[in-house]
Order: C-alpha cells, then structure tokens, then sequence
C-alpha cells in the first residue's frame, strides 16, 4: 500500500510541476519586475519591450555630471534622461544620492551604453559601459 501511495504522490508532484512549466513565463506575465545595474561594466539580455534600470552613486554637492552615449546597433535601445534621486536625510553633508536611467530594448541587436563624468572645470574621464543584447523574443 505505501508503494502505491508513493506512486501517486510522485505522479502528482510530476503533474504539478509539468502544470507550472506550461504556465506564462515570469517575463510575460509580470512587467513590474525591473532589474537594476548598479556597477559597471555589465552586460544584459533583454527582449524587445523590456526595461532595466542603470543607477549610478553620484554626489551633487561635488558638481560633477554624468552624460550616456549609445554606440554600436544605437536603434535597439533607448535611453532615456538620468533622474537624480537625494540621499535619505542622514544628517551628514557631502551623503551621494543615485542618478537612474531607464534603458529600454526596442530592436535587436547589441548595442552599448558608455557612461563617462564630466568634472566642474570641464575634464572628461570614462566611467564605464553597459552592454544591451536585445534578441528576438
């Protein structure tokens, strides 16, 4: 009897699991999901229509800003305008906030996003890349 009672647990644990595997990826069903790149370089694997999020530390007390250039197939992505977010009330001068971008896959293709500070007095120095692979979904 435990031998049957084993087997039709097993057959429905398989059911089971088969039933979650024919269900709509995560992806596709939830658009809510953001993935967020904090440090650079990176790379990601997007679809068309998905979007991450490219959040940088930048202080903006020191009068440093940032500037995003797209090189490479520049049709399959687009970046939108940094948003500059203040750092929670900490009591403390000089705390760094986060700079954001939204980058969204628009074509495929592999395109990549060169991110570089400019200083107050007008030096350039190259921050780092950010390498979007948009493949068909």
């Amino acid at each position: 009897m435990s031998k049957t009672i084993k087997a039709i647990s097993a057959l429905f644990i398989a059911l089971f699991l088969a039933a979650g595997a024919l269900t709509t990826p995560a992806h596709a069903a939830n658009k809510d999901n953001t993935l967020t790149v904090t440090e650079l370089p990176a790379q990601v694997r997007l679809i068309p229509g998905e979007s991450i999020t490219l959040s940088l530390s930048t202080n903006a007390t020191t009068g440093y800003t940032w500037d995003t250039k797209v090189s490479g197939a520049k049709k399959s992505v687009k970046v939108y305008q940094g948003v500059y977010s203040a750092p929670a009330s900490t009591g403390m001068v000089g705390v760094p906030g986060q700079t954001s971008w939204q980058i969204t896959a628009k074509n495929v293709g592999k395109a990549v996003v060169t991110v570089t500070t400019t200083a107050p007095g007008g030096g350039t120095s190259n921050v780092g890349k950010l390498t979007v692979i948009v493949m068909a979904p």
